[in-house]
């Protein structure tokens, strides 16, 4: 099992992301990034493909952050991201156009993330 968000799991996950062949759409770069508690990882689409990283991205459109439990709750399906935005237990800062934009594509690398999910250990 991999515990989540350990080094191991953010290199499983990238693993997954580049092995999908998954590209931004436009080939222009998008770039997100996620504060869960104290550990900090991104993503970053482009034309060359996509790929998941530790600690902050360079000039990331949107930034997430939240609680650790907040996270496991989303990532574990018992939780909406939009209601979680809404609820402020995820706050937001960026470009919501590039966000929205890109919807999809984040759709599509939830998806690819769902094998590394079940093979996750969330405590």
């Amino acid at each position: 099992m991999l515990e989540y968000l350990s080094k191991e799991w953010i290199e499983e996950a990238d693993a997954a992301l580049r092995a999908s062949g998954l590209c931004a759409p436009d080939g222009h770069r998008f770039a997100v990034q996620q504060q869960v508690g104290e550990v900090m990882f991104h993503m970053v689409f482009d034309g060359e493909g996509a790929r998941v990283s530790s600690g902050p991205a360079p000039d990331p459109e949107v930034v997430f952050s939240q609680t650790r439990e907040t996270a496991v709750a989303i990532a574990k399906g018992e939780l909406s991201a939009e209601e979680a935005v809404l609820n402020g237990e995820v706050t937001f800062e960026g470009d919501p156009m590039a966000l929205l934009s890109h919807r999809r594509l984040l759709a599509r690398a939830e998806d690819i993330f769902a094998e590394v999910r079940g093979r996750t250990a969330w405590n």
